[in-house]
């Protein structure tokens, strides 16, 4: 998979390139607390004043930050994108290096002898470092979204009107669709094994985020690196990117140069 498209927050298309904008149809105030905050040595507040960067053929929302006494402006990036993106980078080597783990590792044969070779901690861990950075990135990615889509006061109720704490799942698939007025489950049996998808990595994100050792045994996490073994990572990629472009049409997308960017964490021989 080519790398994602990283996406401002806020594109508004124009028919018209900015050079064309005559002074005279500046309001003045605006003229002036434009000047007043050029001179200033402050960002702007929050809520207060939104700063735009224009575009030969559009207008995109930025935000201001100062590095080194010097005033920048900076676009701000949807970052649903941005998550997503890291999960599609995370998983281009993973199943090169679950390969690699298994040619690395003992093995045991149908007679029960052991056949040693070197073992290294590092194959374990690049596999397993790709593998959580992927799954809580693309969790990450749902959450965004649905944080973005929903409105700060919405009332989280049961059927009851008693006040509940929502979870991810709950947020997708209950609030987006009464916000949306579409269902992403109503669309029938080819969707169902995404939302499986969905639900098992919500809850082995969840399980990675609360980890917890297994009290009964001394290799208390090998629950969760079975699971982890198990995990169909191109499903689950597949499946978030479907689940947010039918409520965003095209908000995920690969760039059309078709590069494949990837996180490597293990340094090669010279």
């Amino acid at each position: 998979m080519g790398h994602i498209k990283l996406k401002p927050t806020t594109e508004i298309k124009i028919n018209f390139h900015p050079s064309e904008i005559k002074d005279e149809i500046i309001p003045e105030e605006s003229k002036k607390i434009a000047q007043e905050y050029l001179s200033s040595d402050k960002t702007s507040d929050d809520n207060e004043h939104d700063l735009i960067i224009m575009l030969e053929d559009k207008i995109i929302y930025g935000y201001d930050y100062i590095n080194n006494k010097e005033k920048f402006i900076l676009p701000e990036i949807n970052p649903v994108t941005i998550f997503y993106s890291n999960a599609v980078m995370s998983n281009g080597l993973i199943k090169h290096y679950k390969d690699e783990l298994f040619k690395a590792s003992t093995r045991i044969n149908k007679t029960g002898k052991i056949h040693s070779r070197t073992v290294s901690p590092n194959h374990s861990g690049v596999f397993f470092q790709l593998a959580v950075n992927c799954i809580i990135n693309l969790q990450s990615t749902l959450e965004c979204f649905a944080n973005m889509i929903i409105p700060s006061n919405y009332p989280f109720v049961n059927k009851q009107g008693n006040e509940i704490t929502a979870t991810v799942g709950y947020k997708l698939f209950n609030v987006l669709p009464k916000i949306k007025g579409i269902d992403f489950k109503n669309q029938g049996r080819k969707v169902k094994k995404y939302n499986l998808s969905i639900d098992t990595l919500i809850k082995l994100r969840n399980d990675i985020v609360h980890l917890k050792p297994i009290q009964e045994t001394n290799t208390g996490y090998k629950k969760y690196y079975r699971e982890l073994l198990d995990f169909d990572f191109e499903k689950a990629i597949y499946s978030v990117k479907l689940f947010i472009n039918f409520y965003e049409p095209n908000l995920l997308e690969e760039c059309p140069c078709g590069i494949n960017f990837v996180y490597d964490t293990l340094k090669k021989s010279p």
